[in-house]
């Protein structure tokens, strides 16, 4: 009798562990853990995380990539320009957030950036080289670009990239005339600006420099922290204009899905990342959001992350509203561009065609008509790895190929043997790497506990079990036990009756 008691009571206690431990397991820890985790992100004031939000904690590297053309006079003679790559020019990337507004769970604010040329990079070749450089096809006179009035020509490499080359310096006559519709044009351009004298110079980083961004206005993720960072407008609009609109018979007006602010302005993105789920951020530069799709689980300095990344479906042009059909080149019939370009005019003022490095995923007839394009696409893709848990950035790239078509134009000179092709101008990589130390930071505070649970948990759970099958085994084996004992009967002799 005492010990099917005994074994009732382990069958009752293994019984009430297996179910307050999967209680607390599956209930009360990941509910603690993720009031703990929203309350590190979320951009409260006088964080840690306000302030890692406001100055960027560490350097990020800009590497930029110019193409040059090995066949200037065979080119000019309507051959195939071969083009070399020529870098990287590597600057260090200095980012901020300068906060003019607080509410009660939005933020507004302007990013500053500032470049600072890496004169120690081993793979830097010397920024004072002359590489000939595509020129940009115009219809100015010899005034405007003085030595430079050829379709290809020769800058100074610092020149394009951030410091500015020169043009419109003391026209006379006629020329007077085209930089003044130059500079009518460079009014929407982000790449050609006026400088003191009123000459003007282009350049294709150099309005980054310092300048304040457009005014975000994002979400501090206090009532819902899955829109921790979202944006929610863009200096005052909640949508780009720069892309077609959906217009209805009744005249009525819908934003298109290329005109959507969708995601985070790339720094910072919400926690408990759902591998299933796309992410986004939005790219100024380009006017427009970038989609991106879990691939593959990695690693990065010891901390377990998700690899998100962009891949063919971004410049496929399917949408149609990415087609503003004023760049003239390699077109399919309707106007649009083909696979893999896209063109940017209407967001950077400059009849520029943005792909890949390289034309990775762009339609082959991009790369049939220019020699010297080597994909690939570890090196030449847009990607991030983040730490799903907290929604932590640990490394990324972004990547983008600037292009003009090279083509006849009617009435200059030196153009009209020139064969079309999509030609390469440069490409820009912005990378980084979270610093050791910060993610030595991450695993100490959040993530060594997140394991030393996921080993825990499992383990008292499976020591609940143990007791509850040995309490009920041992119950079985006693109440077999009672119904097989002999009953004993005492016979009363006759004699005794």
């Amino acid at each position: 009798m005492c010990g099917l008691v005994a074994s009732i009571v382990i069958l009752i206690i293994g019984g009430i562990l297996v179910i307050g431990t999967n209680l607390v397991g599956f209930l009360a820890i990941p509910a603690l853990i993720k009031s703990e985790v929203t309350d590190q992100v979320i951009l409260k004031n006088d964080t840690a995380q306000m302030d890692r939000f406001k100055e960027v904690p560490f350097v990020l590297n800009m590497k930029v990539r110019m193409f040059s053309i090995s066949n200037p006079e065979e080119t000019l003679n309507g051959g195939v320009p071969i083009v070399t790559e020529v870098g990287p020019y590597v600057y260090r990337l200095y980012q901020s957030r300068n906060i003019s507004e607080f509410e009660e769970d939005t933020v507004t604010y302007r990013r500053l950036e500032y470049f600072e040329f890496d004169a120690e990079a081993i793979i830097q070749i010397a920024e004072q080289s002359y590489p000939q450089l595509l020129g940009i096809l115009d219809s100015a006179l010899e005034q405007v670009f003085r030595e430079h009035n050829k379709p290809i020509t020769t800058y100074r490499v610092g020149d394009v990239i951030k410091d500015g080359v020169p043009f419109c310096t003391n026209p006379r006559l006629v020329g007077l005339i085209a930089c003044a519709a130059i500079r009518l044009i460079g009014q929407d351009s982000q790449n050609i600006a006026e400088r003191p004298d009123r000459s003007l110079e282009f350049s294709a980083i150099g309005y980054r420099q310092g300048i304040p961004s457009p005014e975000y206005k994002v979400v501090r993720g206090f009532n819902d922290v899955a829109d921790l960072g979202r944006i929610i407008e863009l200096d005052q609009m909640p949508h780009f204009e720069q892309w077609t609109n959906i217009q209805h018979e009744s005249n009525a007006t819908k934003t298109s899905v290329c005109n959507m602010i969708n995601g985070t302005d790339s720094g910072i993105f919400a926690p408990f990342v759902d591998r299933k789920e796309k992410i986004y951020a939005v790219n100024t530069d380009i006017c427009r959001s970038i989609e991106l799709r879990y691939e593959y689980d990695s690693e990065v300095l010891g901390v377990p992350t998700a690899r998100f990344a962009a891949k063919e479906w971004l410049l496929d042009n399917d949408d149609g509203c990415f087609c503003i059909n004023v760049t003239t080149g390699i077109n399919r019939e309707n106007g649009c561009l083909f696979r893999g370009a896209m063109e940017i005019q209407s967001c950077v003022g400059a009849p520029l065609v943005l792909t890949n490095p390289h034309f990775l995923y762009a339609d082959p007839i991009y790369r049939s008509n220019i020699f010297g394009m080597m994909p690939v696409e570890d090196d030449h893709r847009i990607y991030i790895d983040i730490e799903t848990n907290t929604g932590t950035p640990l490394r990324g790239a972004k990547r983008g190929q600037f292009n003009i078509f090279m083509r006849s134009v009617e009435g200059i000179t030196g153009t009209q043997t020139l064969r079309t092709s999509l030609t390469p101008f440069l490409w820009v990589e912005e990378s980084f790497i979270l610093p050791e130390k910060l993610a030595d930071e991450l695993k100490s505070s959040l993530l060594n506990t997140l394991r030393i649970i996921d080993i825990v948990v499992p383990v008292v759970i499976a020591i609940s079990c143990v007791i509850l099958v040995v309490g009920l085994v041992l119950t079985v084996l006693n109440v077999r036990k009672k119904s097989t004992v002999p009953t004993t009967i005492t016979a009363v002799p006759p004699a005794a009756r």
